[in-house]
């Protein structure tokens, strides 16, 4: 299998979204027009089971017994085991992450781009439009979107995030707020999952989404050759103790990757010959183009792993070099 995206017996894929079929990271799910209710969200991706505990029961011997302190965790609909965690574990149900953007879609403005689950239903997301958009150079927008992603097998926290989509080629990054302890609002499993709460913490991106802004529209004027640009890059993927013939082929060919999106990817017309530019190389290559052969994990690194840090620590040296 290609990718991590959930699918049933009967075939169907855990996930939803709006848009073209061509630009989600695999081609699979249900399309769903702009607007649709919440309930045909949590239908359509798969996110309408609950997550149900048990005791842990072993064998030992001729004696059935409880494995004390820990709880079996299964879904509602398949009775699919899906992880075995601490007994003062708090779940996130599916239906939960939907309905966080209740009243941000109904009274805000915001609307649904995708959602789903991955893993058998282990970890589940969803991704709205804020309708907030930002133009960095004539006719090369981003917009704003909110990410909410949690898990049922004690792999992450609850986090509601911000991420950046740049219009003209439907690529994404974690945007970069004023300090990286402020770019996600994380909840330990813990704790007791306090959707309020989060979106109170989340109020400060606000001001953040302005300096970000103001940050990459420096970096679209800030000129950087194509030479520049490979060894921005070099710098950074390179081991430092050898030499350029010495590198592995690994890396040359990813600087190499690098450099090229940076001259020639998505909406290079309009970001070329800048530091803005060799960001969104940078971006193309970590979010969508590694050449990962499980889609998923792709998708998951990008936002939550090595990638969302190799775009970061990226991020930071354009702007602070």
């Amino acid at each position: 299998m290609s990718h991590e995206i959930t699918v049933r017996k009967d075939g169907t894929a855990e996930m939803a979204f709006t848009g073209p079929r061509e630009a989600i990271w695999h081609g699979l799910g249900q399309n769903l027009k702009k607007g649709a209710s919440l309930d045909e969200w949590k239908t359509a991706a798969g996110m309408d089971f609950e997550v149900f505990e048990s005791a842990v029961n072993y064998q030992a011997g001729a004696d059935q017994k409880i494995f004390p302190d820990r709880k079996a965790l299964f879904r509602s609909d398949s009775q699919a085991p899906l992880s075995i965690v601490g007994d003062d574990f708090k779940i996130v149900q599916p239906g939960e992450v939907i309905e966080f953007f209740r009243d941000l879609v109904e009274i805000h403005g915001m609307e649904l781009s995708t959602a789903g689950t991955l893993f058998g239903g282990k970890r589940f997301w969803a991704l709205a439009e804020m309708g907030v958009e930002a133009e960095i150079v004539p006719g090369d927008k981003v917009q704003r979107h909110l990410l909410l992603t949690t898990a049922v097998d004690g792999s992450m926290a609850t986090t509601g995030k911000v991420v950046l989509t740049r219009v003209v080629c439907n690529n994404t990054m974690t945007v970069a707020l004023a300090e990286r302890t402020n770019s996600a609002v994380r909840v330990t499993h813990k704790k007791m999952f306090d959707p309020t709460s989060v979106k109170i913490d989340l109020g400060v991106v606000d001001v953040a989404w302005a300096k970000m802004i103001g940050n990459l529209k420096k970096l679209a004027s800030a000129p950087m050759t194509a030479s520049e640009t490979r060894r921005f890059f070099e710098e950074r993927i390179f081991d430092r103790d050898k030499t350029v013939d010495e590198q592995t082929w690994g890396a040359v060919r990813q600087v190499n990757r690098l450099t090229d999106l940076a001259l020639n990817g998505s909406g290079s017309d309009m970001s070329k010959g800048t530091r803005w530019g060799a960001l969104c190389g940078a971006t193309e290559l970590y979010t969508h183009g590694t050449g990962k052969r499980d889609a998923s994990h792709q998708f998951w690194e990008s936002y939550h792993g090595e990638l969302e840090t190799k775009k970061f620590s990226m991020y930071q040296d354009l702007v602070l070099g």
